[in-house]
C-alpha cells in the first residue's frame, strides 16, 4: 500500500521516578491534551498513535539522531525519549 502516513506510532519511555500508577496517569493526560491516543501501556513506556498533521505540528524535526524525536516541554517531566515505532509490513 503505497502512498503518505496517515496515522505515527511512537514509543515513549517515561523517566524512571515516573513509572508509578500515579505518574503514569499524570502522563497520560498530558498525552492525550497533545493529541496522541494510548495504544498499549507498560510499566515503563506508553506506544500511542497520532496523526500525521498532528506529528508534524508537535514534531517539526528530528533531534539527536536516528529515530529520536525532541521531547515536548509539556511532556518533559515525565518522559525520557519518543521515537517511532518501526513500520511491519505484512506478507499476507
Amino acid at each position: 500500500m503505497a502512498g503518505k502516513r496517515q496515522v505515527r506510532r511512537l514509543q515513549i519511555l517515561l523517566h524512571e521516578h515516573c513509572r508509578s500508577r500515579e505518574s503514569r496517569a499524570a502522563a497520560k493526560v498530558v498525552v492525550h491534551e497533545l493529541g496522541m491516543t494510548i495504544s498499549g501501556e507498560g510499566k515503563a513506556s506508553l506506544s500511542v498513535r497520532m496523526s500525521e498533521a498532528d506529528f508534524k505540528e508537535l514534531f517539526s524535526e528530528l533531534s539527536g539522531g536516528g529515530d529520536t524525536l525532541a521531547v515536548p516541554d509539556k511532556l518533559k517531566p515525565f518522559v525520557s525519549s519518543i521515537s517511532e515505532a518501526p513500520e511491519h509490513l505484512s506478507f499476507d
